[in-house]
């Protein structure tokens, strides 16, 4: 499964079983981090495990030709610690690395760095994913290459104009390699995105702007797979929007507003699960 793109295999018993087991160990690890670092977004990032599972140990072919590899954009740079803690799974950084997130010493940011083994963007200011994602894209069809563009973004980013933007320009380069995921966990930095937004306005505007527009259950595998596999089959740029839990698993902040808990929070959690 590690070597690369399952593209139309039907998923088994035993992978489905490996994919939730690396998700349980990931989601652990995050919340593990508290013990040393209490600043990291819990919240976002317990919301991405299933998403970062899927892509990386499924769909995402590795190598070191640029435009014959598929590259993953985590352009909701705050999520960091969970796509460490899946790096850790595939063997691209050292679990101990984990437990010096920030620190001097430490190789990991608390935003991707492109020092750092398995990160394709440096990210943090939301809203470029999707325009490097898409440049990227771009680079891959002019130069006659196979590589896959996977992007992905959260509800609240969508107030970035730069996104806006960006999501015109795919269509007017038909760009069908690239797939952008919208984590909707309907949280963002100013309140409850249902506060900011009206309720189920952004499917329409992809959908407007020529975007194939797709929904699933961001926690499930299942339903990632199966809607993945449809995105890939798609003669057009697609959006994926996928209904999250800002905090999954974490009872202590879950489907709240929080990003962050304390060390007492982990260790109940952890002694628990």
């Amino acid at each position: 499964m590690e070597g690369g793109r399952r593209d139309g295999i039907p998923i088994s018993i035993e992978e489905l079983n490996k994919l939730k087991n690396i998700a349980e160990r990931a989601r652990r690890n995050v919340v593990k981090m508290l013990f040393y670092d209490q600043t990291i977004h819990v919240g976002s990032s317990l919301s991405s495990i299933e998403i970062l599972t899927t892509l990386l140990f499924r769909y995402i072919r590795e190598g070191k030709d640029p435009i014959n590899r598929d590259w993953l954009i985590l352009s909701k740079g705050h999520a960091a610690p969970a796509l460490y803690a899946i790096l850790v799974e595939k063997g691209y950084i050292n679990e101990d690395e984990l437990w010096k997130i920030q620190d001097i010493s430490g190789l990991l940011q608390g935003h991707p760095e492109i020092h750092i083994p398995g990160i394709d963007m440096s990210t943090g200011s939301l809203g470029q994913g999707l325009s490097f994602g898409i440049g990227v894209a771009q680079g891959i069809k002019m130069r006659g290459g196979n590589g896959r563009v996977f992007v992905i973004m959260g509800d609240g980013e969508q107030d970035e104009g730069e996104v806006w933007e960006a999501m015109t320009h795919a269509v007017t380069r038909k760009l069908d390699n690239i797939i952008a995921f919208i984590e909707m966990n309907g949280f963002q930095l100013d309140a409850a995105t249902s506060e900011v937004k009206p309720k189920d306005f952004l499917p329409d505007v992809w959908k407007a702007v020529g975007w194939k527009t797709l929904s699933c259950d961001g926690h499930d595998f299942i339903s990632l797979i199966n809607t993945i596999e449809e995105a890939l089959k798609a003669k057009a740029p697609v959006v994926i929007f996928a209904k999250t839990r800002r905090g999954m698993g974490f009872k202590a902040i879950e489907n709240t507003e929080k990003q962050r808990a304390s060390p007492d929070d982990a260790k109940k959690y952890l002694t628990n699960a």
